[in-house]
């Protein structure tokens, strides 16, 4: 994803509050991607029928159909985790070979296995789930699993190309396309809400397939076949098993503490069928993921812009016989890319997080919260800015292709996260979040001192490995 940094940095060289306000603006939405910004307008309905429409049933039909939602994005996350990893490593593979009319093929080749597979594990899902629902709704959620399915691994090929701008307007008009539904559908209320993300997020994929298409060229006189399944065959190298279950780890561990939750006899509930919910930790921790799009976008540019650049220094002086000085020069500029890019997330977020703090009692005034969450919301957002350092440290990791110890402290992440969050209810309300908290702590600080270690026997590491 270097080639969005580069650009990033040309428009923050332009030095007018402009650049900057676009460069980490285009880092936020890019760095938030379909997660974040699905979540603000599952929001966003809720508001406009609450306070607009004053129906009656509007709250308890939200809440069926984000529950419903979150189900369908939770366990489609984890699903492709599996595949997007290795992708993005084959695509990464291909392109440094300067095959890239090999992409577009397996892309073709990948969603077909993804639509596939989803298909099957969402027809199961739904039907162990969904006891007194229409074969209807059934359909319709294997439907938005699908698309979901489908949204996660286009977008992790997409999010890299150079067409930023592009991607971002698709984002928005997916999106703006729910929202603008979901008021035409109202009067079929849970089905109308269902259908709303059904279309926006089938035309999201459908912009990011065709922005895909465009980019990337698939006519050469090597590439006989339109659709391709390389990334699974050992003639293109070994599959990456680490790489993987990488995926599929962190994506169970940042949504296992919520089901926990869910399905505990003290703050959990059945919504619809055995869907399940917990009204005390849910949206608290809704509102603390939000706020980490600032120290998010500034991560995104700094690994992109700055790391990503002394990174490819790095790697060249070596494939390219550079001298013993410039090695150790460019291997220090990455250290110093690291540290400048972890002072500045934790710096950014943490006054973004103190000005939260001061505003919290009116934000949860505003949506009708009772304060006694207060503290919980507290402990969350230090739990997800501690989240991003983590996913930061993850990333580098990923970077240096350090799979064995990303793969170790995501598996760490699970049972951490797992058996603190039961240990937190155990204790007591005064306790919620801060197994999720504590858990994320462990983590960052191990993941920071591994990193330091890594970084500094990088250069011995590099021509010892070849």
């Amino acid at each position: 994803m270097a080639g969005i940094g580069f650009q990033l940095k040309k428009i923050l060289e332009e030095r007018s509050l402009t650049s900057v306000l676009k460069t980490f603006g285009y880092s936020g939405i890019l760095s938030s991607g379909p997660w974040v910004i699905s979540m603000v307008i599952i929001l966003g309905i809720g508001l406009t029928n609450i306070f607009f429409f004053h129906e009656k049933d509007s709250e308890d039909i939200m809440l069926k159909a984000s529950v419903t939602y979150v189900s369908a994005l939770a366990l489609s996350s984890i699903y492709t985790g599996f595949l997007q990893l290795p992708f993005t490593r084959f695509v990464a593979d291909r392109i440094y070979e300067k095959r890239d009319y090999l992409v577009l093929p397996n892309f073709l080749g990948v969603i077909i296995v993804t639509i596939a597979i989803a298909t099957l594990i969402a027809l199961i899902f739904a039907i162990f789930i969904f006891n007194t629902q229409s074969n209807f709704f059934i359909l319709l959620y294997i439907t938005l699993f699908v698309v979901l399915s489908a949204v996660w691994v286009a977008n992790i090929l997409a999010a890299s190309l150079k067409l930023y701008k592009f991607i971002i307007w698709f984002y928005l008009l997916g999106y703006l396309t729910i929202y603008i539904s979901s008021i035409f559908l109202r009067e079929y209320k849970l089905i109308g809400l269902l259908i709303s993300f059904i279309i926006g997020n089938s035309l999201l994929f459908i912009l990011l397939f065709l922005g895909i298409i465009y980019y990337y060229p698939s006519s050469n006189s090597k590439n006989k076949r339109f659709i391709r399944f390389d990334m699974f065959k050992e003639s293109y190298g070994k599959f990456y098993w680490k790489l993987a279950w990488s995926g599929v780890f962190y994506n169970i561990a940042i949504w296992i503490d919520k089901v926990i939750f869910w399905f505990s006899p003290i703050v959990g509930y059945a919504v619809i069928d055995n869907l399940h919910a917990s009204m005390v930790y849910d949206f608290p921790i809704f509102l603390a993921y939000l706020s980490i799009i600032p120290g998010m976008a500034i991560f995104f540019y700094r690994l992109e812009a700055d790391f990503a650049f002394s990174y490819s220094n790095f790697y060249r002086a070596i494939n390219k016989h550079g001298t013993l000085g410039q090695i150790r020069r460019y291997k220090q500029d990455m250290i110093d890319a690291v540290k400048r890019t972890i002072q500045e997330v934790l710096f950014v977020q943490g006054m973004f997080n103190i000005l939260l703090f001061l505003g919290a009692k009116k934000l949860f005034e505003i949506f009708m919260l009772p304060k006694l969450y207060l503290p919980l919301f507290y402990v969350d957002v230090i739990g997800v800015q501690l989240q991003l350092g983590f996913m930061s440290i993850l990333a580098y990791l990923y970077y240096l292709d350090r799979q064995k110890e990303a793969l170790l402290y995501t598996s760490l992440f699970v049972i951490l996260n797992a058996l603190l969050t039961w240990a937190s209810i155990k204790l007591g309300p005064y306790f919620y979040g801060y197994g999720f908290s504590v858990a994320l702590l462990i983590l960052f600080v191990a993941s920071i001192n591994t990193l330091n270690i890594i970084l500094k026997e990088l250069d011995y590491q590099t021509f010892m490995l070849q």
